[in-house]
């Protein structure tokens, strides 16, 4: 790929992740079958994450960094301030708090920059 591919979302709106991992299929075509669906996971953990904790996802990037075998994925918000942390679940049935531990389980690193009122998080999936 060697470019950057970025998908924008509507402010407010609930995050289309069917659209969005159809978009990331599209965007990953040539790529082996896991990577492709380890990458649709991570970044519907990453949108979600963002909807539900940051005032929603603003812009999301995928690329294959030349001379890398990764998949680069980047999500954006508007709550630099805000950052990711893992906390204890209080109720070990609940669909919810395992976003993190999924991002740190498929990806080969992760991370979290932010800039002036934007905070961006970022992971990587090897690619065999």
């Amino acid at each position: 790929m060697g470019t950057t591919n970025a998908y924008e979302f509507l402010s407010g709106a609930t995050p289309p992740l069917g659209k969005i991992r159809a978009w990331l299929r599209d965007q990953l075509a040539g790529l082996g079958l896991t990577t492709v669906s380890d990458t649709e996971l991570l970044t519907t953990e990453l949108v979600t994450n963002a909807h539900e904790h940051a005032d929603g996802a603003a812009e999301l990037r995928v690329s294959v960094p030349a001379g890398r075998d990764v998949v680069r994925v980047e999500v954006d918000d508007h709550r630099p301030q805000l950052k990711p942390r893992r906390v204890a679940k209080e109720d070990p049935t609940s669909p919810h708090g395992r976003g993190l531990a999924l991002i740190e389980a498929i990806s080969a690193k992760w991370g979290v920059d932010t800039g002036a009122g934007v905070k961006t998080v970022w992971a990587e999936i090897p690619v065999p």
